[in-house]
């Protein structure tokens, strides 16, 4: 089986708005959660979508509009952060739907609602070569290491400096295993998937990125995603 795991269990308070959390901003004529919903259900057998349970009531009513059949895309209640959403997916994965250990899932950011239809087939084709693998693109900036925030430490060969983006894809059973064995120390520290498997001894495996899986994380990228949403209508 194949599960897309979309997080949307965050608040978006980088964005300046209080009221309403990044992943319900509206794109031309939808909220962006739907749209990303959309790009995966083209691939997988399931769609699960963790999200803060405060909204979740609020989730249900747009899906019910967007969708008029529901019988592959699930709510489930979010985690504190992103790991323990994934978590709480799986959890819903192996208990509501029999899934098995073997099985794979794509976790995916709600608010990247423009990953493109290659970067979701490529994920899924290669996930037979490695433990995990991540969507990610060269760094094009010089980056800098500044260990108290102020000045700079080292500065990294750019050449060999990337940007991970997501889908992230794995056999659930593996991510059970690994999240399971960490402390609560390794927990906090590891926020990332990818850092997750890796910490582990597990190959990681970057496939082929795209400047335009974007990630609405400031006010900038939302403008920015509006355009790209009307000139796709």
């Amino acid at each position: 089986m194949i599960i897309a795991g979309i997080v949307a269990g965050g608040t978006g308070s980088r964005m300046g708005r209080e009221d309403l959390p990044k992943q319900f901003f509206e794109l031309a004529v939808k909220p962006v959660f739907i749209y990303t919903a959309e790009k995966f259900l083209k691939y997988a057998d399931v769609v699960l979508i963790g999200m803060n349970p405060e909204w979740i009531d609020y989730a249900d009513e747009l899906l019910k509009k967007f969708f008029h059949d529901r019988e592959k895309i699930f709510l489930v209640r979010g985690g504190s952060d992103r790991n323990e959403t994934v978590r709480n997916i799986i959890s819903f994965a192996h208990d509501s739907l029999n899934c098995s250990d073997d099985d794979i899932i794509l976790t995916h950011d709600a608010v990247r609602p423009f990953v493109s239809d290659e970067i979701i087939y490529e994920s899924i084709s290669r996930i037979k070569e490695c433990d995990i693998c991540t969507a990610a693109i060269p760094a094009t900036d010089t980056i800098v290491v500044s260990a108290d925030g102020k000045t700079a430490s080292s500065f990294p060969n750019r050449s060999e400096m990337f940007l991970v983006q997501t889908p992230q894809t794995f056999r659930i059973g593996d991510f059970e295993r690994i999240y399971n064995s960490l402390s609560d120390d390794e927990k906090k520290i590891a926020t990332d998937v990818c850092r997750l498997f890796k910490s582990r001894g597990k190959k990681v495996l970057l496939i082929k990125g795209s400047p335009e899986n974007i990630k609405l994380t400031y006010p900038y990228d939302y403008q920015t995603a509006k355009i790209i949403a009307e000139c796709m209508v």
